[in-house]
Protein backbone atom coordinates (compact mmCIF):
# COMPACT_ATOMS: atom_id res chain seq x y z
CA UNK A 1 0.00 0.00 0.00
CA UNK A 2 1.56 3.39 -0.92
CA UNK A 3 1.09 5.77 1.68
CA UNK A 4 1.53 9.68 0.93
CA UNK A 5 2.07 12.72 2.80
CA UNK A 6 -1.66 13.91 2.35
CA UNK A 7 -2.91 10.35 3.98
CA UNK A 8 -1.24 10.33 7.16
CA UNK A 9 1.04 12.14 9.74
CA UNK A 10 2.57 10.62 12.52
CA UNK A 11 3.53 12.12 15.54
CA UNK A 12 5.61 10.80 18.45
CA UNK A 13 5.28 11.68 22.07
CA UNK A 14 2.06 12.88 23.92
CA UNK A 15 3.31 15.55 26.30
CA UNK A 16 3.02 19.08 25.08
CA UNK A 17 5.22 19.20 22.23
CA UNK A 18 3.01 16.37 20.76
CA UNK A 19 -0.56 17.63 21.30
CA UNK A 20 0.60 21.17 20.13
CA UNK A 21 1.92 19.78 16.61
CA UNK A 22 -1.12 17.34 16.75
CA UNK A 23 -3.66 20.35 17.27
CA UNK A 24 -2.10 23.28 15.32
CA UNK A 25 -2.03 20.40 12.45
CA UNK A 26 -5.26 19.45 13.15
CA UNK A 27 -6.69 22.88 12.63
CA UNK A 28 -3.96 23.75 9.32
CA UNK A 29 -4.58 20.12 7.48
CA UNK A 30 -8.59 19.60 8.39
CA UNK A 31 -9.80 16.59 6.39
CA UNK A 32 -6.57 16.41 3.83
CA UNK A 33 -4.42 14.38 6.38
CA UNK A 34 -4.92 11.85 8.76
CA UNK A 35 -2.65 12.81 12.57
CA UNK A 36 -2.09 10.24 14.05
CA UNK A 37 -0.47 10.40 17.74
CA UNK A 38 1.47 7.11 19.10
CA UNK A 39 1.58 8.01 23.12
CA UNK A 40 1.17 5.25 25.51
CA UNK A 41 -0.40 7.59 28.15
CA UNK A 42 -4.04 7.40 28.11
CA UNK A 43 -4.60 10.61 28.38
CA UNK A 44 -1.84 12.97 26.56
CA UNK A 45 -0.96 16.59 27.04
CA UNK A 46 0.31 16.34 30.76
CA UNK A 47 3.53 15.37 30.06
CA UNK A 48 6.67 15.36 32.92
CA UNK A 49 5.62 19.38 33.12
CA UNK A 50 1.73 19.46 33.34
CA UNK A 51 1.22 15.82 35.26
CA UNK A 52 2.69 17.62 38.27
CA UNK A 53 -0.74 17.75 40.96
CA UNK A 54 0.55 20.44 43.55
CA UNK A 55 -1.47 23.03 43.15
CA UNK A 56 1.52 25.39 44.05
CA UNK A 57 3.55 24.23 41.34
CA UNK A 58 1.96 27.14 38.86
CA UNK A 59 3.05 28.13 35.26
CA UNK A 60 6.28 30.51 34.73
CA UNK A 61 4.46 31.85 31.72
CA UNK A 62 1.34 34.01 32.17
CA UNK A 63 -1.95 33.08 30.80
CA UNK A 64 -1.39 35.49 27.57
CA UNK A 65 1.53 33.66 26.60
CA UNK A 66 0.28 30.03 26.76
CA UNK A 67 -2.82 29.89 23.81
CA UNK A 68 -1.39 26.72 21.80
CA UNK A 69 -2.57 28.68 18.80
CA UNK A 70 -0.11 31.58 18.40
CA UNK A 71 -2.80 32.93 15.66
CA UNK A 72 -5.22 32.77 19.07
CA UNK A 73 -3.56 34.18 21.62
CA UNK A 74 -6.63 34.64 23.68
CA UNK A 75 -7.45 31.02 23.63
CA UNK A 76 -6.21 29.81 26.72
CA UNK A 77 -7.70 32.66 28.57
CA UNK A 78 -11.15 32.45 27.41
CA UNK A 79 -10.78 29.01 28.00
CA UNK A 80 -10.42 29.64 31.58
CA UNK A 81 -12.96 31.99 32.03
CA UNK A 82 -15.22 28.83 30.90
CA UNK A 83 -13.31 26.26 32.93
CA UNK A 84 -12.11 28.42 35.75
CA UNK A 85 -14.76 27.52 38.17
CA UNK A 86 -14.51 23.57 37.58
CA UNK A 87 -10.72 23.67 37.91
CA UNK A 88 -11.25 25.80 41.18
CA UNK A 89 -8.85 28.71 39.98
CA UNK A 90 -9.59 32.23 39.16
CA UNK A 91 -8.36 34.17 36.62
CA UNK A 92 -9.28 37.84 36.40
CA UNK A 93 -6.83 39.48 33.77
CA UNK A 94 -4.38 38.52 31.28
CA UNK A 95 -1.01 38.35 34.08
CA UNK A 96 -2.15 35.31 35.95
CA UNK A 97 -0.25 32.43 36.72
CA UNK A 98 -2.75 29.26 36.95
CA UNK A 99 -1.31 25.69 38.36
CA UNK A 100 0.42 23.70 35.82
CA UNK A 101 -2.02 21.02 36.06
CA UNK A 102 -4.57 23.25 35.22
CA UNK A 103 -2.90 23.82 31.70
CA UNK A 104 -2.46 20.07 31.43
CA UNK A 105 -6.15 19.96 31.56
CA UNK A 106 -6.78 22.49 28.83
CA UNK A 107 -4.00 20.71 26.40
CA UNK A 108 -5.67 17.32 27.61
CA UNK A 109 -9.20 18.66 26.46
CA UNK A 110 -7.46 20.27 23.05
CA UNK A 111 -6.69 16.62 22.40
CA UNK A 112 -9.56 15.26 22.79
CA UNK A 113 -12.13 17.66 20.66
CA UNK A 114 -9.30 17.10 17.85
CA UNK A 115 -9.83 13.05 18.54
CA UNK A 116 -13.66 14.06 16.89
CA UNK A 117 -11.71 15.77 13.59
CA UNK A 118 -8.88 14.31 12.01
CA UNK A 119 -6.83 12.94 15.16
CA UNK A 120 -6.14 9.50 15.99
CA UNK A 121 -4.54 8.21 19.70
CA UNK A 122 -2.63 5.09 18.94
CA UNK A 123 -1.50 3.88 22.37
CA UNK A 124 1.94 2.47 22.42
CA UNK A 125 5.25 2.80 22.58
CA UNK A 126 7.65 3.48 19.51
CA UNK A 127 10.92 1.80 19.07
CA UNK A 128 12.27 2.71 15.87
CA UNK A 129 11.20 4.31 12.30
CA UNK A 130 12.18 2.94 9.21
CA UNK A 131 12.02 4.76 5.84
CA UNK A 132 10.01 3.26 3.11
CA UNK A 133 10.37 4.21 -0.97
CA UNK A 134 7.04 6.58 -0.61
CA UNK A 135 6.74 7.83 3.42
CA UNK A 136 8.02 6.02 6.78
CA UNK A 137 7.45 3.00 9.15
CA UNK A 138 7.54 3.22 12.62
CA UNK A 139 7.63 0.35 14.65
CA UNK A 140 6.15 -0.27 18.20
CA UNK A 141 7.38 -2.43 21.38
CA UNK A 142 4.64 -4.55 20.81
CA UNK A 143 5.73 -5.51 17.62
CA UNK A 144 2.92 -3.81 15.74
CA UNK A 145 3.99 -0.90 13.21
CA UNK A 146 2.20 2.24 11.23
CA UNK A 147 3.06 3.93 8.14
CA UNK A 148 2.80 7.30 7.17
CA UNK A 149 3.77 9.96 4.61
CA UNK A 150 5.73 11.69 7.24
CA UNK A 151 6.79 11.72 11.20
CA UNK A 152 7.22 14.47 13.67
CA UNK A 153 9.57 13.76 16.89
CA UNK A 154 7.71 15.39 19.81
CA UNK A 155 9.58 13.64 22.55
CA UNK A 156 9.75 16.55 24.93
CA UNK A 157 12.76 16.19 27.74
CA UNK A 158 14.06 12.73 28.46
CA UNK A 159 14.95 11.70 31.72
CA UNK A 160 18.36 12.29 32.93
CA UNK A 161 20.55 9.38 32.94
CA UNK A 162 20.93 7.68 36.66
CA UNK A 163 23.70 9.00 38.41
CA UNK A 164 24.98 5.87 40.16
CA UNK A 165 24.60 7.21 43.82
CA UNK A 166 22.11 8.57 46.59
CA UNK A 167 21.35 11.41 45.05
CA UNK A 168 17.90 11.65 43.84
CA UNK A 169 16.72 13.19 40.86
CA UNK A 170 14.25 15.86 41.10
CA UNK A 171 11.70 14.37 38.61
CA UNK A 172 11.57 11.74 40.74
CA UNK A 173 7.99 11.30 42.07
CA UNK A 174 9.99 9.70 45.01
CA UNK A 175 12.56 12.54 45.72
CA UNK A 176 10.56 14.13 48.94
CA UNK A 177 9.35 11.34 50.40
CA UNK A 178 9.50 9.23 53.27
CA UNK A 179 11.53 12.56 54.69
CA UNK A 180 11.26 12.99 58.97
CA UNK A 181 9.90 17.00 58.49
CA UNK A 182 12.52 18.31 60.84
CA UNK A 183 15.27 16.92 58.22
CA UNK A 184 17.71 18.91 56.77
CA UNK A 185 17.60 18.80 52.37
CA UNK A 186 20.32 19.34 50.01
CA UNK A 187 19.98 20.31 46.61
CA UNK A 188 22.17 20.66 43.54
CA UNK A 189 20.86 23.77 41.15
CA UNK A 190 19.09 27.07 42.16
CA UNK A 191 16.93 27.47 39.35
CA UNK A 192 13.06 26.67 38.65
CA UNK A 193 13.52 22.81 39.21
CA UNK A 194 15.13 23.87 43.23
CA UNK A 195 11.83 25.83 43.24
CA UNK A 196 9.41 23.13 42.41
CA UNK A 197 11.39 20.77 44.97
CA UNK A 198 10.72 23.63 47.57
CA UNK A 199 7.66 24.26 46.62
CA UNK A 200 6.60 20.21 47.20
CA UNK A 201 8.42 20.05 50.28
CA UNK A 202 6.72 23.16 51.77
CA UNK A 203 2.97 21.48 50.46
CA UNK A 204 4.60 18.11 52.52
CA UNK A 205 4.89 19.54 56.06
CA UNK A 206 8.58 19.98 55.61
CA UNK A 207 10.03 21.95 58.52
CA UNK A 208 13.81 21.43 58.08
CA UNK A 209 16.60 23.50 56.74
CA UNK A 210 17.02 23.46 52.79
CA UNK A 211 20.41 24.30 51.19
CA UNK A 212 20.14 24.80 47.67
CA UNK A 213 23.77 24.95 46.05
CA UNK A 214 24.78 25.99 42.51
CA UNK A 215 27.93 27.62 40.73
CA UNK A 216 26.11 31.31 41.12
CA UNK A 217 24.08 31.05 43.82
CA UNK A 218 21.66 32.66 41.41
CA UNK A 219 17.61 32.44 41.75
CA UNK A 220 14.97 33.16 39.14
CA UNK A 221 13.56 36.65 38.85
CA UNK A 222 10.16 37.28 39.61
CA UNK A 223 7.84 38.47 37.01
CA UNK A 224 6.08 41.83 36.72
CA UNK A 225 3.79 43.52 34.40
CA UNK A 226 5.96 45.27 31.59
CA UNK A 227 4.93 45.36 27.95
CA UNK A 228 7.82 44.32 25.30
CA UNK A 229 9.92 46.89 24.24
CA UNK A 230 9.90 46.62 20.37
CA UNK A 231 13.29 46.14 18.68
CA UNK A 232 13.77 46.37 14.95
CA UNK A 233 15.44 43.42 13.42
CA UNK A 234 18.22 45.79 12.30
CA UNK A 235 19.15 46.25 15.26
CA UNK A 236 19.88 43.43 16.51
CA UNK A 237 24.19 42.53 16.10
CA UNK A 238 23.28 39.11 14.60
CA UNK A 239 26.41 37.53 13.91
CA UNK A 240 28.30 39.61 16.15
CA UNK A 241 31.24 38.31 18.65
CA UNK A 242 29.30 37.19 22.17
CA UNK A 243 31.02 40.28 24.16
CA UNK A 244 29.68 43.01 21.61
CA UNK A 245 25.89 41.09 21.67
CA UNK A 246 26.05 41.21 25.64
CA UNK A 247 27.47 44.58 25.96
CA UNK A 248 24.22 45.99 23.25
CA UNK A 249 21.87 44.28 25.13
CA UNK A 250 23.21 46.08 28.65
CA UNK A 251 23.21 49.27 26.50
CA UNK A 252 19.19 48.53 25.85
CA UNK A 253 18.25 47.58 29.92
CA UNK A 254 20.17 50.94 30.31
CA UNK A 255 17.97 52.94 27.56
CA UNK A 256 15.06 51.15 29.12
CA UNK A 257 15.86 52.36 32.48
CA UNK A 258 16.42 56.14 31.30
CA UNK A 259 12.94 55.54 29.88
CA UNK A 260 11.50 54.51 33.25
CA UNK A 261 11.18 50.93 31.63
CA UNK A 262 11.25 47.71 33.61
CA UNK A 263 14.30 45.02 32.44
CA UNK A 264 11.56 42.61 31.58
CA UNK A 265 10.36 44.69 28.72
CA UNK A 266 14.16 44.08 27.23
CA UNK A 267 14.09 40.50 27.40
CA UNK A 268 10.88 39.85 26.11
CA UNK A 269 11.21 42.09 23.40
CA UNK A 270 14.35 39.87 22.72
CA UNK A 271 12.12 37.28 22.01
CA UNK A 272 11.62 37.20 18.63
CA UNK A 273 15.11 37.45 17.54
CA UNK A 274 16.56 34.80 20.01
CA UNK A 275 16.82 32.17 17.25
CA UNK A 276 18.51 34.33 14.98
CA UNK A 277 21.41 35.26 17.21
CA UNK A 278 21.70 31.87 17.89
CA UNK A 279 21.90 30.82 14.50
CA UNK A 280 24.50 33.77 14.08
CA UNK A 281 27.13 32.58 16.36
CA UNK A 282 29.89 30.06 15.40
CA UNK A 283 30.27 27.04 17.68
CA UNK A 284 32.70 28.48 19.77
CA UNK A 285 30.83 31.35 20.79
CA UNK A 286 27.39 29.40 21.42
CA UNK A 287 29.67 27.21 23.11
CA UNK A 288 31.27 30.51 25.39
CA UNK A 289 27.53 31.30 25.88
CA UNK A 290 26.75 28.21 27.51
CA UNK A 291 29.57 28.27 29.94
CA UNK A 292 29.34 32.05 31.12
CA UNK A 293 26.22 33.82 29.97
CA UNK A 294 23.22 31.47 30.22
CA UNK A 295 22.85 31.16 33.68
CA UNK A 296 22.40 35.14 33.68
CA UNK A 297 20.10 34.52 30.86
CA UNK A 298 18.36 31.64 32.69
CA UNK A 299 17.37 33.67 35.41
CA UNK A 300 16.06 36.73 33.84
CA UNK A 301 14.66 34.90 30.87
CA UNK A 302 12.92 32.15 32.64
CA UNK A 303 10.75 33.79 35.81
CA UNK A 304 8.64 32.95 38.93
CA UNK A 305 5.35 33.64 39.27
CA UNK A 306 5.08 36.53 41.92
CA UNK A 307 3.11 34.73 44.42
CA UNK A 308 5.80 31.41 43.86
CA UNK A 309 8.13 34.48 44.60
CA UNK A 310 6.41 35.09 47.64
CA UNK A 311 6.76 32.22 49.28
CA UNK A 312 10.12 31.41 48.57
CA UNK A 313 11.16 34.95 49.62
CA UNK A 314 9.38 34.00 52.90
CA UNK A 315 11.50 30.97 53.19
CA UNK A 316 14.79 32.68 52.57
CA UNK A 317 14.23 35.20 55.02
CA UNK A 318 12.91 32.73 57.73
CA UNK A 319 16.48 30.73 56.93
CA UNK A 320 14.54 27.76 56.03
CA UNK A 321 16.08 28.17 52.56
CA UNK A 322 19.87 28.91 52.08
CA UNK A 323 21.18 29.71 48.61
CA UNK A 324 24.73 29.06 48.23
CA UNK A 325 26.94 29.92 45.84
CA UNK A 326 29.76 27.10 45.69
CA UNK A 327 30.85 23.81 43.92
CA UNK A 328 30.26 20.81 45.12
CA UNK A 329 33.41 18.90 44.66
CA UNK A 330 32.02 15.78 46.58
CA UNK A 331 29.27 13.65 48.04
CA UNK A 332 29.82 10.53 50.41
CA UNK A 333 27.87 8.34 52.35
CA UNK A 334 27.56 7.68 56.22
CA UNK A 335 24.78 9.19 58.51
CA UNK A 336 22.57 10.70 55.81
CA UNK A 337 24.34 12.37 53.13
CA UNK A 338 28.28 14.60 53.35
CA UNK A 339 28.29 17.06 50.70
CA UNK A 340 31.86 18.70 50.05
CA UNK A 341 31.68 22.12 48.77
CA UNK A 342 33.59 24.99 48.12
CA UNK A 343 32.14 28.23 48.50
CA UNK A 344 32.58 30.80 45.36
CA UNK A 345 35.64 33.09 45.40
CA UNK A 346 37.41 30.99 48.25
CA UNK A 347 39.82 27.44 48.97
CA UNK A 348 38.37 26.31 51.83
CA UNK A 349 36.45 23.11 52.01
CA UNK A 350 33.12 22.81 53.81
CA UNK A 351 30.65 19.70 54.38
CA UNK A 352 27.05 19.61 54.49
CA UNK A 353 25.07 17.27 56.12
CA UNK A 354 21.70 16.04 54.66
CA UNK A 355 19.46 13.40 55.17
CA UNK A 356 18.77 14.10 51.62
CA UNK A 357 19.77 15.27 48.47
CA UNK A 358 18.24 16.13 44.92
CA UNK A 359 19.35 16.94 41.95
CA UNK A 360 17.34 20.07 40.33
CA UNK A 361 20.52 20.86 37.64
CA UNK A 362 18.00 20.99 34.75
CA UNK A 363 18.02 18.99 31.76
CA UNK A 364 20.20 16.40 30.02
CA UNK A 365 23.17 17.95 28.06
CA UNK A 366 23.79 15.56 25.17
CA UNK A 367 21.17 13.59 22.96
CA UNK A 368 23.49 11.24 22.24
CA UNK A 369 23.06 9.51 25.59
CA UNK A 370 19.01 9.58 25.02
CA UNK A 371 17.94 6.38 26.33
CA UNK A 372 14.69 6.72 23.54
CA UNK A 373 15.10 3.97 20.71
CA UNK A 374 13.53 6.25 18.26
CA UNK A 375 16.25 8.64 18.56
CA UNK A 376 19.02 5.68 19.01
CA UNK A 377 17.64 4.35 15.82
CA UNK A 378 17.33 7.41 13.74
CA UNK A 379 21.17 8.10 14.82
CA UNK A 380 22.33 4.48 14.19
CA UNK A 381 21.21 4.25 10.66
CA UNK A 382 22.59 7.62 10.00
CA UNK A 383 18.93 9.46 9.19
CA UNK A 384 19.67 11.54 11.95
CA UNK A 385 22.65 13.77 13.04
CA UNK A 386 23.44 16.00 15.99
CA UNK A 387 24.28 19.55 16.62
CA UNK A 388 27.34 20.76 16.90
CA UNK A 389 27.13 20.56 20.69
CA UNK A 390 24.98 17.64 20.95
CA UNK A 391 22.36 19.36 22.75
CA UNK A 392 20.01 17.88 20.61
CA UNK A 393 19.07 16.43 16.41
CA UNK A 394 20.40 18.89 13.60
CA UNK A 395 17.28 19.98 12.29
CA UNK A 396 16.80 22.78 9.24
CA UNK A 397 15.09 25.93 9.54
CA UNK A 398 11.97 23.88 8.51
CA UNK A 399 12.38 21.75 11.26
CA UNK A 400 13.20 19.07 9.22
CA UNK A 401 15.58 16.22 10.64
CA UNK A 402 19.04 16.00 8.83
CA UNK A 403 21.18 13.45 8.29
CA UNK A 404 24.39 12.77 8.68
CA UNK A 405 25.29 13.41 5.46
CA UNK A 406 23.80 17.43 5.97
CA UNK A 407 20.55 16.69 3.89
CA UNK A 408 17.40 17.80 5.33
CA UNK A 409 14.64 15.08 5.40
CA UNK A 410 11.03 15.44 3.70
CA UNK A 411 9.85 12.58 5.96
CA UNK A 412 11.18 13.60 9.64
CA UNK A 413 10.77 16.41 11.31
CA UNK A 414 11.13 17.97 14.96
CA UNK A 415 9.72 19.56 17.04
CA UNK A 416 10.37 21.22 20.85
CA UNK A 417 13.48 20.83 22.93
CA UNK A 418 15.23 18.34 20.85
CA UNK A 419 15.51 21.87 18.34
CA UNK A 420 17.07 23.54 21.17
CA UNK A 421 20.66 23.21 19.54
CA UNK A 422 19.70 24.13 16.76
CA UNK A 423 17.30 26.85 17.67
CA UNK A 424 17.95 27.18 21.64
CA UNK A 425 14.54 28.79 22.28
CA UNK A 426 12.43 25.80 22.30
CA UNK A 427 11.46 24.56 25.69
CA UNK A 428 9.10 27.11 26.19
CA UNK A 429 5.83 26.86 25.51
CA UNK A 430 5.12 30.02 23.57
CA UNK A 431 8.31 29.05 21.02
CA UNK A 432 7.14 25.17 20.44
CA UNK A 433 3.76 26.49 19.49
CA UNK A 434 5.43 29.04 16.99
CA UNK A 435 7.34 26.08 15.74
CA UNK A 436 4.45 23.74 15.51
CA UNK A 437 2.30 26.20 13.67
CA UNK A 438 5.15 26.86 11.48
CA UNK A 439 5.53 23.39 10.33
CA UNK A 440 2.32 22.97 10.32
CA UNK A 441 1.45 24.98 7.49
CA UNK A 442 4.72 23.90 6.14
CA UNK A 443 3.39 20.35 5.76
CA UNK A 444 -0.03 22.03 4.55
CA UNK A 445 2.30 23.44 1.58
CA UNK A 446 4.00 20.06 0.70
CA UNK A 447 0.08 18.65 0.33
CA UNK A 448 0.43 20.55 -2.82
CA UNK A 449 3.42 18.47 -4.36
CA UNK A 450 3.59 15.63 -5.92
CA UNK A 451 4.39 12.27 -3.42
CA UNK A 452 7.42 12.24 -1.53
CA UNK A 453 11.03 11.09 -3.24
CA UNK A 454 12.40 7.95 -2.54
CA UNK A 455 14.72 7.30 -0.17
CA UNK A 456 18.38 7.65 -0.99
Amino acid sequence: MRMTLGQRVIVIGGGASGVLAAVNLSRTLGRDAEVVLVEPAEAPGRGLAYSTRDPQHLLNVRVSNMSAFPNDPDHFFRWLQRRGAAEGIGCATHFCFVPRRVYGAYLAQLFEDALMENVRHLRGSAVGIRLLPDGVDVSLSDGASIRGGAVILATGHDPRPPRGDAVRDAWDPEATAGLDPDAEVGILGTGLTMVDVVLTLRRQGHRGRIQAISRRGLMPAVHAVAAPRPIPREAVPIGAPLSRILAWLRGLVRAAARDGTDWRSVVDGLRPHTRALWQGMDRDQRARFLRHARPWWDVHRHRMAPAVAETIGNLSRDRRLDVTAAKVVAVGGGAGLEVTFRRRGTEALEVLRVARLIDATGLPSDVRTSPNPVIRSLIDQGLASVDDLALGLAVSDDYAIVDTGGRPSDRLYAVGPLCRGAMWEMIAIPDIRQQCAELADHLAALLQRPPLRSAG
